[in-house]
């Protein structure tokens, strides 16, 4: 038996097919008219079949964002203790941030992006050149 965000998908997608055929159908019979009396916005019927496709298809890809049973080294099915996604305890964050060194700002800090690479080459040539005048390559 198929879960129930899987038929969810499939009713939304169904209706937003249906919508667009009903669309195409609207404007053929539109261009083929013989009358003078051209409208130019699609029946609110279709209009409001198309957003009820849409919206079951996000709580159907909402209801789908379930945290999945994995298998232990025991073969064993474990369960995750959150049904969603686990809560985030930002104290335990910032302690780990401040045991490796880093902050909050660190790509503020560091701007990786604006090394001055020809700088670096030039100081590091110059440094070979002293190595090798002093006699003492390592």
């Amino acid at each position: 038996m198929a879960s129930n965000q899987y038929i969810l998908y499939l009713v939304g997608f169904i209706l937003l097919l249906h919508s667009g055929y009903s669309s195409f159908e609207f404007h053929k019979f539109q261009s083929h008219s013989t009358s003078n009396l051209k409208i130019s916005n699609l029946p609110l019927d279709i209009s409001i079949e198309a957003i009820i496709g849409f919206i079951i298809i996000i709580i159907g890809s909402i209801k789908s964002i379930e945290n999945q049973a994995y298998l232990s080294i025991n073969n064993e099915i474990v369960n995750d203790e959150f049904k969603y996604l686990k809560s985030i305890n930002l104290s335990d964050s910032f302690q780990i941030g401040e045991k490796i060194g880093i902050t909050e700002f660190e790509e503020l800090d560091s701007r990786l992006p604006f090394i001055n690479i020809g700088k670096i080459r030039k100081e590091y040539s110059d440094w070979i050149n002293e190595q090798e005048k002093g006699g003492k390559i390592e």
